[in-house]
């Protein structure tokens, strides 16, 4: 039976007459893992949330869109779900609303906690999880429900790289074990597409294509689809390359030249000395944290969730006061902070920013005329870059820049942190986005439990590790020397 059949869908919003979904059509079996591959702004949030009826948007839809069963949501946001302070409270917040007996509600609250390995945390207060955990957290309350289908808006955007295969691994559990239908949106290729039914292919509010992920990768190679970087490095190696083992198994046949580590000397643009910061007394998120940000250069601070990285970035722009310690620096400071939506304030996009030069590279000038809260999370997270660019600082502070961002649009924003580089601005980078840090970083900092374990140039940090590493380091492994990111597979003449 089809959970999911799509029939001739346009839909637009009340600010814009311009389709965001245009004559979309396509069905969805029951059991099915689907996952919707798109461009920044193509439509892909938007689809999703015309799932669930109780979060559908408001505008003006034609053809239609039918759902057998009842639908569970995970957006991409991970405080957006939560709805209670506790997490025994917030697994059963949606049974007490059905009227369902307390004894009942426990049993279920005790199973459902017991399998997201959630029970050790039922009686904290979900402030004290990490991310991984209240995204998790996030999946449990929708889970409890028992849908029938689980839609998913890139739910691991927020989530470092460990946590994030975990999320993945019980969705597909999910999947696999009840049979529910899974259909996602995930810039996470490598961890979902081996394990998808099909490949949904949205392109300018089309569904230019529905098929096996065999079918989609030959689809994309021949027509050069602009989502081609969206594919699993592994894919886009070799043909019939569906794992990194696989990849591994056919660059042994190649022979790639090392790579040696880059030496740079460069001036420290700021220095954070003994830096303890507290946001309840006695618990310190920063311990005695020592870093130095090097001028000129794209500075990158990985950890996991709740490590302390977003804190590290508000004590660097002045907006929090550590309680031991300084921050030296004789330049100005501005900062993107992690959601967006913080920073706007009008309800035109074009009151925002001054739409020019910045606002045309980052291709944002047609959301001119629309509500901030009306666009694509990727479009929300340019017109926060555009508007923190036009203050001119010397140092620039990003929190996640690259969430919700698609290939192109990572590889346009690598382009302008260079072009600020080159204009002697410093650039510093909290981010989970473990390949864009080994693509485009100069210097790697690890943060964990309040300190910094290591600052390293990024060849010598990611050819250092084992897990916490980038997809080209994991290929190239103990088979070419010095491979951390695609440009370097293309300077070796793999790509």
């Amino acid at each position: 039976m089809e959970n999911i059949i799509c029939e001739k869908l346009s839909f637009s919003y009340p600010t814009s007459s311009a389709s965001v979904l245009k004559d979309v059509s396509f069905s969805v079996s029951g059991g099915e893992l689907c996952l919707v591959l798109g461009c920044s702004g193509a439509g892909k949030s938007t689809l999703l949330k015309l799932m669930k009826k109780e979060i559908a948007p408001n505008g003006t839809l034609t053809g239609c869109i039918k759902i057998n069963g009842s639908v569970g949501y995970v957006a991409q946001n991970v405080e957006e779900n939560i709805v209670t302070d506790k997490v025994r409270s917030e697994l059963s917040f949606g049974l007490t609303n059905m009227g369902m007996n307390r004894s009942s509600i426990e049993l279920l609250v005790a199973e459902t906690a017991s399998y997201f390995n959630l029970s050790d945390k039922l009686d904290n207060d979900i402030s004290t999880l990490s991310g991984g955990e209240k995204q998790l957290l996030n999946l449990a309350s929708v889970m409890i429900m028992k849908p029938d289908v689980l839609v998913l808006d890139e739910p691991t955007c927020q989530l470092d790289p460990v946590s994030a295969q975990r999320f993945v691994a019980v969705v597909r559990k999910l999947n696999r074990d009840f049979g529910t239908t899974v259909v996602i949106s995930e810039h996470l290729t490598e961890e979902l597409f081996p394990c998808a039914d099909s490949v949904l292919v949205i392109e300018n509010g089309k569904a230019v294509l529905k098929d096996t992920p065999q079918k989609t990768v030959e689809y994309m190679k021949k027509n050069h689809s602009p989502l081609l970087g969206e594919l699993p490095l592994f894919m886009r190696l070799f043909d019939g390359a569906d794992t990194v083992f696989k990849c591994r198994e056919l660059l042994k046949e190649k022979n790639l030249p090392p790579l040696s580590s880059e030496n740079d000397d460069t001036s420290v643009d700021m220095k954070l000395k003994n830096i303890s910061f507290a946001y309840t007394k006695n618990i310190d998120v920063l311990k005695g944290l020592d870093l130095k940000l090097y001028r000129g250069k794209i500075n990158v601070l990985l950890g996991a969730n709740s490590g302390g990285k977003s804190t590290v970035l508000k004590v660097m722009a002045n907006v929090l006061k550590p309680h031991h310690g300084k921050v030296k620096t004789e330049r100005t400071v501005s900062m993107l902070c992690q959601n967006p939506l913080d920073l706007f304030t009008k309800d035109r996009c074009g009151d925002e920013v001054e739409f020019g030069r910045i606002t045309d590279f980052l291709q944002i000038d047609d959301i001119k005329e629309q509500h901030p809260y009306d666009i694509s999370g990727g479009q929300a997270q340019r017109l926060a870059l555009a508007k923190v660019l036009q203050k001119n600082a010397d140092i620039i502070l990003l929190d996640e820049p690259t969430k919700a961002l698609d290939y192109e649009l990572k590889v346009k924003l690598a382009d302008v942190l260079y072009r600020l580089c080159d204009e002697d601005k410093t650039v510093v980078i909290a981010t989970h986005d473990i390949d864009f840090a080994g693509e485009y970083g100069d210097y790697i900092s690890f943060l964990s439990k309040g300190e910094i374990v290591t600052t390293m140039p990024r060849r010598e940090f990611f050819t250092s590790l084992n897990f916490y590493t980038t997809c080209t380091a994991k290929i190239t492994n103990g088979i070419a020397l010095g491979y951390v990111g695609e440009q370097d597979l293309n300077d070796g003449g793999m790509i």
